[in-house]
């Protein structure tokens, strides 16, 4: 029987920009649910047997009683401009279905067509569409419907968004202080208001302002679960105009409180979206897979491994329902992603973003980076068997899309990606976390499995000592020389949390410290000197310092999170070379531009010397920077 496809479309327009619009539109993960389908669970299979190139997505659900099972490609869109999904099924009455959406722009208003279609080659698939059309089309009205309503507050705070700031990111970060609009945000799942004041009393007792505590325990009592199914801190925080570390600390006390669970997230290096999720730092493990690129990857604890947050079960339990696996909601980054089949060529109209831009295929390793100042009235891109050849021509007019030309020579049909490369979502890295004191406070055993190590890119640390200690026992006696150490511990630990640092150990009247950036760690250093000479000179008591900034590994020591390799042992040669009073660091890190500005506040030039360093082999040439 000939295959006839069936479909129902409604058309509205919204009174707000296309590619906020878009952002919402584009959820296709919610938008199916609002049309009445199904949840699917979803797997990656070669449909054929061997054939790498052949491996897809493919989903398993039940719909109106039958179950159905399909291949879900990956979807194609254009941010502000259009999406569009198709399933193609194994198993049921339709042979194929999807959705589609095309946005028109009006000025500050936006005409959106959005049509739903299936093709059926039996009764019983054309019986089952015609049953669900009048249901389809419903909720597809009701949740254009939701944009609506849900984009006022957006509008309002429209002066708010980066310039290169991802629409579906920048509408995340608004509505979730907006209306929690059930058919466009989702369900809402039962709180356990017993548990949850159980735990909010316990959170009272925190170092935690009673804003962030009520923000907090409201975005677990009224979000969606879609909302609140990996709540992130750092976005949090500029929803809610707070500042990031103490919304951080905000979330590590709610663990603590029973409130919230923290658990660890590996984002893939090449999709920049999550591979796998942790319950404990100790699941995580050196090399981590992504099934959507079928690739490992190195583990790197400070670019891809992401700390994120969800609700206690005992006070919200929270059920993941996937009901489109292939939403460009879940991949903000990503500006354009479209299909163009082997041999052939494609034209069409986008509003590409300006800035560091990455073009890549789906497939492969093909890419090609490509930073643009202003919109290119015209881009080229081919595709050969190994590579891309990109070429930018002209500035668009403004208000006027760039014409883009997609050409593949390829034996086999590419999927090609436009990323915001520049642009980074905010979210709580392990560099950052392990940075920071409430953490190693609160989860002193949260740390990698024994025998594991999780390599850092880049981290700074910070090595102190404490100067004149031994005289001033033998002058003060015992007690009163250790009442004096325990205050300078205190400065110490002070200046470190003051400046975004953790401290991971003391050793006898030491201190090793971790920062995310060398800059926090300069102005650290120079506090700490100058409060203990503040204190302490008269006693005969100083400080002196080492800095240094590199790649090293987190491991697990005494059940503790802790880091060794190279540049942890050039910061403690550094601080060997000190003299009192002074920090040292290498006249490489010196020249870091943050490095150097804080720096140059001392008003007087830094002692300079070459030193051998015990385990480097070449002279390292050092500056020591007298801060008292």
């Amino acid at each position: 029987m000939a295959e006839s496809e069936y479909e129902v479309s409604t058309t509205r327009v919204i009174d707000a920009p296309s590619d906020v619009v878009w952002a919402l539109v584009s959820d296709t993960n919610r938008v199916d649910r609002a049309i009445g389908l199904s949840a699917g669970s979803y797997t990656w299979e070669e449909l054929t047997p061997g054939d790498a190139e052949s491996r897809e997505r493919v989903a398993l659900a039940s719909e109106l009683g039958l179950r159905v099972r399909w291949v879900e490609p990956p979807y194609e869109w254009i941010e502000g401009r259009s999406v569009r999904g198709e399933r193609r099924f194994i198993e049921g009455p339709v042979a194929r279905g999807g959705f589609e959406v095309t946005l028109s722009p009006q000025g500050e208003r936006t005409e959106v067509r959005a049509r739903i279609f299936a093709a059926a080659s039996n009764p019983l698939g054309k019986v089952g569409f015609l049953f669900k059309r009048a249901r389809m089309r419903r909720g597809c009205e009701r949740y254009l419907e939701s944009i609506a309503r849900s984009l006022a507050a957006v509008r309002a705070r429209s002066s708010e968004r980066d310039s290169n700031e991802p629409a579906s990111a920048f509408v995340r970060r608004v509505l979730v202080e907006g209306v929690n609009d059930p058919v466009s945000a989702g369900p809402v799942g039962a709180v356990d208001e017993g548990n949850l004041a159980f735990a909010e009393k316990k959170l009272a007792e925190a170092p935690v302002s009673k804003e962030l505590r009520e923000r907090l325990s409201r975005t677990l009592r009224e979000r969606s679960d879609d909302d609140v199914m990996a709540l992130r801190p750092f976005e949090l925080a500029r929803a809610w105009g707070c500042d990031r570390r103490a919304s951080l600390a905000a979330f590590l006390y709610a663990a603590r409180a029973g409130l919230v669970d923290l658990r660890w997230q590996l984002n893939c290096p090449t999709c920049r979206v999550g591979a796998q999720n942790e319950e404990s730092l100790s699941d995580v493990r050196a090399k981590a897979h992504c099934d959507a690129c079928n690739i490992d990857f190195d583990v790197d604890f400070a670019r891809f491994v992401e700390a994120v947050f969800s609700p206690n079960p005992a006070v919200r339990k929270v059920e993941r329902a996937v009901y489109c696996a292939s939403s460009p909601w879940f991949r903000p980054h990503v500006f354009g992603q479209q299909r163009v089949d082997a041999g052939a060529s494609r034209e069409l109209r986008a509003p590409v973003p300006v800035g560091e831009l990455l073009v890549r295929t789906l497939k492969g390793k093909r890419r090609a980076a490509l930073v643009t100042e202003h919109r290119p009235a015209r881009l080229e891109v081919t595709i050969t068997e190994d590579a891309l050849d990109v070429r930018c021509e002209g500035e668009a007019p403004e208000g006027t899309d760039t014409v883009v030309l997609l050409r593949n020579d390829s034996a086999r049909a590419q999927y090609l990606l436009v990323e915001r490369s520049g642009w980074s979502a905010d979210i709580v890295l392990g560099s950052a976390i392990a940075s920071m004191p409430e953490f190693v406070d609160l989860f002193s055993t949260e740390a990698p499995a024994s025998g594991v190590e999780l390599a850092i890119s880049s981290l700074t640390v910070l090595f102190s000592d404490l100067t004149g200690s031994t005289a001033t026992y033998e002058r003060l006696g015992d007690a009163r020389a250790f009442a004096l150490v325990q205050e300078h511990f205190t400065i110490m630990l002070d200046a470190v949390a003051k400046h975004g640092g953790a401290v991971v150990k003391t050793m006898g009247d030491a201190v090793m410290a971790t920062f995310t950036s060398p800059a926090d760690a300069a102005r650290c250093s120079i506090e700490m000197i100058r409060r203990c000479h503040e204190v302490h000179a008269k006693e005969g008591l100083t400080v002196k310092l080492g800095i240094h900034e590199g790649p090293c590994l987190a491991v697990r020591a005494n059940d503790r999170l802790d880091y060794f390799g190279t540049t942890v042992n050039v910061a403690a040669r550094l601080q060997a070379q000190a003299h009192a009073g002074e920090v040292v660091l290498t006249k490489a890190l010196s020249k870091h531009p943050s490095v150097a500005a804080v720096f140059e506040g001392l008003g007087h030039e830094p002692r300079a010397f070459d030193a051998h360093l015990k385990g480097i082999k070449d002279v390292q040439e050092l500056l020591g920077f007298d801060c008292e």
